[in-house]
């Protein structure tokens, strides 16, 4: 259906989810006769503030949404089984609230005093949720995370904890949208499209919430004061909605949103069963193409937290913008299965075109590139572009089903709120299916694109399936030619097309890696550019978190999201040396820590010094681990060497959870701007990290200088400083800088160093990677002491990256 899409985020994903507003979960006045209550105990003026209260709903459950999952990630770690816990609850309770709480609203006398009862409940529940996040953190690591739980027993307890958070907004969240459906309409809008009016206001309102905790709130005030900002919002609206619902009743004539034809009994055209196993289906379908949508264009936008919230922002405002097609609809007669199917075709094709249009989008987000260098405004725009192509239309046709769907079940007022609430809930089964399926299997399994296909043929086989279904009926034959057309004009855009290459999926270009159109003289130029890269991909794989590729030329080049993470060769005077020089500086490391694999150099390499027993590396994406196998002869066999421990997991979960001691720790991540990586610059990881280390002990910190400012570097030094009291700098190549933090003072002596540089495997490893043999060239790499730091640091007034506002992303 079209709910099940909004209703979750993803990757995702990860990360969207459009629910329909901020539920409450209590409870209010129940009697037998829902027939006795009023519609809505106002007028014109009382239906106006319905509906803004409506839409401050909608905008308060994503801002909650967002804030939550991405405290919970700092928690869990970012993987994909963490971040799948997370998203499972949220979903299911929103799936339990519409099937309990809709119910219930079929049974009280005033519908609208118990959506603000509703409301007042999450203001509660979620202006709680900060003091419930810091206790869930401290049990979490105090049972010592994945590392010690294991995948299994790890998973189970971030469900209870996430539960603990925001299972109880979650339920009342899922009874909103059944609540405000009941208080709306009358019992003569047979077509239900008063539901469907109030489902478009909130989804537009979850539109400007993801808008503004993305954008505005959580950099500006952090994630505390945007989740207590959201908090008083919901309390003002459930106050408001009490105040409405308890003043005096008007005439149904005033409260009417749509003209209401004389009320007539509720003849159903399908059977309850079918309506809700489509519910499930299309929720399945859709929140599968979310996860696709994140990882595929992920190397067109960049894979910052902002394109992120730009393609769940257009989500949203598809399904905002179909659910109020369908409340503006010309005509009075109920819709049909032949309606249902010709949505399902639509929504095939709507899939199958910009699978179709396959590297040619591609080449059009290479042609509004540029847009950027008008600001952050232009890329904001090209984002905008490249996702309501690929995003819009299917997402517009989703949010048509759903409000069709409940109609489907009933007319009127009769049982509205448990048509509502189940059609939701089974809606919200199938997009946690579809997200676990998704993310356990069918992308690692078929490929993201794969998964496009995937979703196209089943929209299509439920189309078809319908079609055949209501062939019985002599109405509605127009709607099933449409059915048809549509279906098989996806079929036929799906088997024909290529669909994305290597040149949309790997070629760099929203990270800024790729050549640009200007370059380009002819259109064979193009033609060129695009076969070179893909005749450059040796070796490919979809991972579990990310899509993985290795370039093969000059050396193995690993491409992680359609940007380049390490090339072995060209990157060797780095991750080669980030933890040589640390093995160089200690005077007799024995356990060392790696946060990333890449290309195995770091870890590789280290794992050859003799005075090192183990070697303890933390990779996010296992098809990483593959990458490095083939990088064999450049990182020492890394992924053969006894000493080495290769932990499959988040590297910042694991830093705070341990209880091993390291005499050298080693972080490598990506750029800071990429979405969740600023979070491994942040003072919390910083104090994680000194905690971890043995007397003596040295953290190593790869920073790229390269596309970035100076203020982002200086925040790096800030936070930096913040914990270690010395910072020492090294340049290992042109554009990339190690910091190395430490308790005390590093104290370097040069006989020593000059001994220990004639030995293997040091000799080897700064003949390789910095082309010297002596120890004036390995001093030759150090740029500043401790003062240097502080100096950076303190330039301006310092500001240092944390977890409730990380400045760096």
């Amino acid at each position: 259906m079209s709910e099940g899409a909004s209703t979750r985020r993803p990757g995702g994903m990860d990360a969207g989810i459009p629910k329909p507003h901020d539920l409450p979960a209590t409870l209010g006045v129940s009697t037998p006769r829902p027939e006795a209550s009023r519609a809505v105990g106002t007028g014109a003026a009382g239906l106006g503030l319905v509906a803004a209260l409506v839409l401050c709903s909608g905008a308060c459950g994503l801002i909650y949404q967002t804030a939550w999952l991405r405290e919970l990630r700092l928690v869990f770690g970012i993987s994909t089984p963490a971040t799948a816990a997370t998203l499972a609850i949220f979903m299911a309770g929103l799936g339990v609230g519409s099937l309990w709480l809709g119910a219930r609203v079929d049974r009280v006398t005033n519908p609208l005093f118990f959506y603000g009862v509703l409301e007042l409940g999450i203001a509660a529940s979620a202006a709680l949720s900060p003091a419930l996040l810091a206790l869930v953190r401290i049990a979490y690591f105090a049972l010592g995370g994945q590392a010690s739980l294991g995948l299994v027993g790890s998973t189970l307890v971030r469900l209870a904890l996430a539960a603990c958070v925001i299972g109880v907004p979650a339920i009342l969240m899922g009874g909103t949208l059944p609540a405000v459906a009941r208080a709306v309409t009358a019992a003569g809008d047979q077509g239900r499209r008063r539901l469907a009016r109030v489902y478009a206001i909130n989804t537009l309102g979850a539109v400007g919430g993801v808008v503004l905790a993305t954008f505005v709130l959580i950099e500006r005030l952090g994630a505390h004061l945007t989740v207590w900002l959201a908090a008083a919002v919901n309390l003002g609206a459930g106050l408001a909605a009490v105040a409405l619902a308890s003043g005096p009743s008007m005439p149904a004539a005033h409260l009417r949103l749509v003209p209401s034809p004389p009320a007539a009994a509720a003849t159903p055209q399908v059977g309850p069963r079918g309506v809700y196993a489509a519910s499930a289906l299309v929720g399945f379908v859709f929140f599968l193409m979310e996860m696709v949508w994140y990882r595929m264009l992920t190397p067109l936008l960049g894979g910052t937290t902002y394109t992120f919230g730009v393609i769940l922002a257009m989500a949203l405002l598809g399904i905002g913008l179909g659910s109020a097609l369908y409340a503006l609809r010309s005509g009075s007669g109920a819709p049909t299965r032949a309606a249902f199917a010709a949505t399902c075709g639509l929504e095939a094709l709507a899939l199958a075109f910009p699978y179709a249009l396959g590297d040619r989008l591609a080449v059009l987000a290479m042609m509004l590139r540029p847009l950027g260098l008008m600001g952050f405004g232009g890329g904001v725009l090209a984002w905008s572009v490249i996702a309501g192509i690929v995003v819009l239309p299917a997402a517009l046709v989703a949010g048509f089903q759903f409000p069709l769907l409940v109609r489907l079940l009933g007319e009127g007022r009769t049982d509205i709120g448990s048509h509502t609430g189940r059609a939701y809930a089974w809606n919200t089964a199938g997009a946690i299916a579809g997200s676990l399926a998704g993310g356990f299997g069918l992308l690692p399994w078929l490929t993201a694109p794969g998964v496009w296909y995937l979703a196209t043929w089943l929209l299509a086989a439920l189309s078809v399936w319908t079609v055949v279904a209501s062939a019985r009926s002599q109405r509605s034959g127009v709607l099933r030619a449409i059915a048809v057309l549509a279906t098989l004009g996806a079929i036929l855009l799906v088997v024909v097309a290529q669909g994305p290459t290597a040149f949309w999926r790997h070629g760099g270009i929203g990270a800024g890696r790729a050549t640009t159109l200007t370059e380009m003289k002819t259109p064979n130029d193009l033609r060129g550019l695009v076969q070179e890269l893909r005749n450059r991909v040796g070796w490919q794989a979809e991972g579990r978190e990310s899509s993985i590729a290795a370039f093969d030329d000059d050396g193995l080049a690993l491409i992680v999201g359609g940007k380049s993470d390490g090339n072995v060769i060209a990157d060797a005077g780095t991750q080669v040396m980030c933890g040589m020089v640390g093995a160089l500086l200690h005077p007799q490391p024995q356990r060392a820590l790696v946060i990333g694999l890449g290309t195995g150099s770091t870890s590789g390499w280290l794992g050859r010094v003799p005075s090192i027993e183990r070697v303890d590396t933390i990779e996010l994406e296992p098809a990483v681990v593959e990458f490095a196998r083939r990088c064999a002869v450049a990182n020492q066999d890394v992924t053969r060497n006894p000493k080495q421990h290769i932990v499959i997991g988040d590297g910042r979960e694991f830093m705070q959870t341990t209880r091993d001691r390291y005499d050298l720790i080693v972080s490598e991540p990506s750029n800071p701007y990429r979405a969740g990586v600023a979070s491994m610059f942040t003072r919390e990881f910083y104090t994680s990290a000194e905690r971890r280390l043995k007397p003596g002990g040295m953290f190593l910190q790869w920073v790229q200088t390269y596309e970035a400012d100076f203020e982002t570097i200086r925040i790096v030094y800030a936070t930096l400083c913040s914990v270690f009291p010395n910072v020492e700098t090294w340049s290992t190549l042109e554009g990339d800088l190690l910091l190395v933090g430490s308790r005390e003072p590093v104290v370097t002596d040069v006989g020593a160093l000059r001994q220990r540089i004639a030995q293997e495997p040091f000799r080897s490893a700064l003949e390789h990677a910095w082309r010297v043999r002596d120890a004036e060239g390995v001093l030759a790499h150090y740029m500043g002491d401790r003062d240097f730091g502080l100096t950076l640091a303190s330039i301006c007034s310092p500001i240092v990256n944390t977890l409730d506002r990380t400045t760096l992303e």
